[in-house]
């Protein structure tokens, strides 16, 4: 019975990620773009858009991104196309890959919690269920981002090292993961490392007895693997990425922080250098962004600021996970053991690498707190269910109902309205630019696009296949072929303008107009009269 659970959760899994991958979301954002087209350009000549001979890094918009996704698009190109499909493709198979992971994960934990390690089984088919129908993961899973393939590699080196500890051979495959996961993603940098450490101080007295000939295999293995990085990238490129990403606290505090300075200094009160330092400030300010990942409107009821990260009208997960988390959290510290200590700390240590980064809270950055909320949410299911009082059965009835109910509602919203009601947060209709400025091309001698149509060159070179080659050999950022980006309004009327709609000059012929889902403008193409 349990297995064919564990198959109908893996068919579940693979179809929500898979139904119309290359259709919903509407459209591929800047970065799935950049992502597909620079491992078209690797695939055609050996080099990215900037010309780098098989870089270490993709740079990207010059945010210098970990390299795994791009060449994990190579292959996906190579097969299906320069197509959306193609674009997402990596995701999708390794956020599937990610649900049975879970379940392998939550097995091995649970051998460490006497409490519920009898009902491990139970506890991990729950687990990967929740994992396969979440919010969070799916929406991740179902787009050309780095983040679910970092969260796969960061799952499959703590599932492989726990099982390491008892069969010493999947210390090879956890040394694999954990070297890998620093190609993947830049949180998985710092919480991959943290991670371990807290494997090491949790399980310190079993891991010295495994043989030093596996411990020295799996410290070289990891090492040569992340060695790359550390040599082959410029240091230029670590300050840049730092400098794109990480936020700084409020202009304002800080001014506020100097004037109390000086007015206790005027007051002559000692340790006004203490009291209102700068230093302080900037604690707060990333104490508060590492608060917030744990706040109930990120987590459960609104989400982040940005809907390329989760759906209108909810937040990252159920709302029914949040009884079950609550619970979860009481049980693991009221139990103390190996695991809860291990599930309490990778809940606590996955929002820092967050952290520093701007904006916060991010669903991108934090995504591997999901881990650790559907283990513990599992736990909590499996414990209440297992309550044994008078009303037991209808209690259980009203929380499956609540439960099936939601999803449908979340499955129904995704699929149909999020695509109306979000577009925009897809750059929709970029795509439909690129296709009718290349029917008309012949009729102009140049075409204009305006900065409002954010980083348009990679639209243009993804939608038109642009051939690499030609693009190294003869563009730019700003200008190939006859496309000009970034560019001013036209004078002539033999020069076509595309631009968003809200700036588009007023005395301009419109020879096409595209519409969003919901029926407001989006981009509107013209020439002067």
């Amino acid at each position: 019975m349990k297995s064919k659970i564990f198959w109908a959760v893996l068919v579940l899994a693979f179809t929500l990620r898979f139904y119309k991958l290359g259709e919903v979301p509407l459209s591929l954002d800047w970065d799935e773009n950049s992502n597909a087209y620079n491992a078209y350009s690797i695939l055609k000549t050996g080099r990215d858009q900037y010309g780098d001979f098989l870089p270490i890094t993709n740079r990207s918009f010059d945010d210098y991104k970990p390299p795994a996704y791009m060449y994990l698009n190579v292959p996906t190109v190579a097969i299906f196309g320069l197509t959306p499909f193609a674009a997402r493709l990596p995701s999708a198979i390794f956020g599937f890959l990610t649900v049975p992971l879970i379940y392998f994960l939550t097995q091995k934990v649970l051998e460490y919690w006497p409490k519920f390690s009898e009902k491990r089984e139970t506890i991990s088919l729950v687990a990967m269920g929740f994992l396969a129908i979440s919010p969070w993961h799916l929406q991740f899973s179902r787009v050309g981002f780095e983040a679910t393939v970092g969260l796969f590699t960061a799952v499959a080196a703590a599932a492989a090292f726990l099982y390491g500890i008892k069969d010493h051979k999947w210390l090879i495959v956890a040394a694999i993961a954990t070297g890998l996961s620093s190609y993947t993603y830049h949180t998985q940098r710092i919480f991959v490392p943290l991670l371990a450490i807290v494997t090491f101080i949790i399980w310190k007295k079993d891991i010295f007895k495994i043989s030093k000939k596996f411990l020295a295999t799996f410290i070289i293995v990891t090492i040569l693997i992340s060695l790359p990085l550390a040599i082959l990238i410029p240091p230029k490129v670590i300050l840049q990425r730092f400098e794109v990403t990480t936020g700084r606290p409020k202009l304002e505090d800080i001014e506020k922080s100097i004037k109390f300075i000086l007015q206790d200094q005027a007051a002559n009160i000692p340790f006004a250098n203490i009291t209102h330092n700068r230093r302080f400030v900037i604690g707060q300010t990333y104490f508060a962004n590492y608060l917030s990942h744990f706040s109930p409107n990120f987590l459960f009821t609104k989400g982040d600021d940005n809907f390329r990260h989760h759906i209108q009208d909810m937040g990252m997960l159920y709302l029914f996970e949040l009884p079950l988390f609550l619970y979860g959290i009481y049980l693991a510290i009221r139990f103390k053991s190996k695991a809860s200590a291990f599930l309490l700390c990778w809940l606590l240590f996955a929002p820092i690498a967050a952290t520093p980064a701007t904006p916060n809270p991010h669903g991108n950055r934090s995504l591997p707190l999901l881990i650790a909320v559907e283990i513990i949410s599992a736990v909590a299911l499996v414990s209440l269910f297992s309550i044994n009082f008078r009303f037991k059965n209808i209690l259980r009835f009203i929380y499956l109902f609540w439960i099936t109910t939601a999803v449908l509602v979340y499955l129904h919203n995704y699929w149909q309205h999020y695509p109306v009601e979000k577009a925009s947060f897809w750059q929709y209709g970029y795509r439909e630019a690129v296709l009718e400025s290349e029917k008309v091309k012949d009729r102009y001698e140049k075409i204009l696009v305006d900065q409002t149509i954010e980083q348009a060159y990679i639209f243009w070179l993804f939608n038109l296949k642009y051939d690499p080659r030609e693009y190294l050999e003869s563009g730019s950022l700003e200008h190939f072929d006859k496309y000009y980006f970034r560019a001013l309004p036209p004078q002539m009327s033999n020069e076509l303008y595309i631009s968003d709609a809200g700036h588009f000059p007023g005395n301009f012929e419109i020879i096409k107009t595209i519409y969003y889902p919901d029926g407001s403008e989006a981009i509107r193409i013209g020439h002067p009269r």
